[in-house]
């Protein structure tokens, strides 16, 4: 038997990185994703590189067709921002949504007609804590997760019947070092309590778990033979998806404006 076909997006660095190396030594068959793979330094023994810019149409077509049949689709890609709603400026949102979320509709609406042509494959999104519950200051990345998470779940009732699984993983503070798009002003109110929340965040995420425990979450879930619907990952991911789902909403916000000094 051939090995299982793996497209991973954003495998450069980070979460995509991990992932990519833990299942080439594994014995998959890795395609990985990169903006510029002629710049990645240290690349994967075993993983062929690919460009992919996930904001153009054209590049998300060209990569479906270069890939060729793929058996398991790992949406990893992605971009964060920090900054109150009211300060986002509305083509940065957009940007976002092209990257977070459209873009890998298109990618996995490119890739789907080939699973259920064979009957089989699996689609794994990687998505976030805060698609699980919001946090201030991260409005808008929240709302690209949430967006994920919507899509996801009804996506899976959807292609179950053709053999396809759709899988939703969760990572609480992972230690990417990915930046954040800042927007946000020193004059402004929301500047004084912005400030603590950031400087919290970035602690969390300095200290966050290896992404090495998102990419072993995955390989697990590549093993199961009926895998839920989402697994939160990392750190105290587990338990507060745990209590979210527990807790009243009020009682859940209160301890995130209590973890953040809000």
């Amino acid at each position: 038997m051939k090995p299982p076909r793996v497209l991973i997006t954003g495998a450069s660095s980070g979460i995509g990185e991990a992932i990519a190396r833990l299942l080439s030594q594994n014995g998959f068959e890795v395609t990985g994703t990169s903006r510029h793979p002629e710049k990645i330094s240290g690349k994967i023994p075993g993983v062929r590189y690919l460009p992919l810019d996930m904001t153009d149409a054209e590049s998300i077509d060209a990569l479906v067709r270069e890939a060729g049949d793929i058996d398991i689709l790992i949406n990893n890609a992605g971009q964060s921002q920090i900054g109150p709603l009211e300060e986002v400026p509305m083509e940065k949102v957009r940007a976002l949504f092209e990257v977070n979320f459209f873009g890998i509709l298109r990618l996995t609406k490119g890739i789907l007609p080939g699973m259920r042509a064979r009957r089989r494959g699996t689609i794994i999104n990687i998505s976030s804590m805060s698609g699980v519950f919001g946090v201030g200051y991260t409005s808008v990345y929240c709302s690209t997760k949430f967006a994920l998470e919507g899509i996801s779940r009804s996506l899976r009732q959807e292609v179950q019947p053709f053999g396809i699984r759709v899988v939703l993983v969760e990572p609480g503070y992972i230690a990417t070092g990915l930046k954040q798009d800042v927007n946000y002003r020193e004059d402004s109110e929301y500047f004084p309590q912005l400030k603590i929340f950031k400087s919290i965040r970035d602690r969390n995420i300095d200290r966050g778990a290896d992404p090495a425990v998102i990419a072993g979450k995955v390989l697990k879930i590549l093993r199961m033979k009926h895998p839920k619907p989402a697994y939160p990952a990392g750190g105290d991911a587990p338990r507060l998806a745990f209590l979210s789902r527990l807790l009243p909403v009020r009682l859940v916000e209160h301890f995130q404006r209590k973890k953040f000094k809000a």
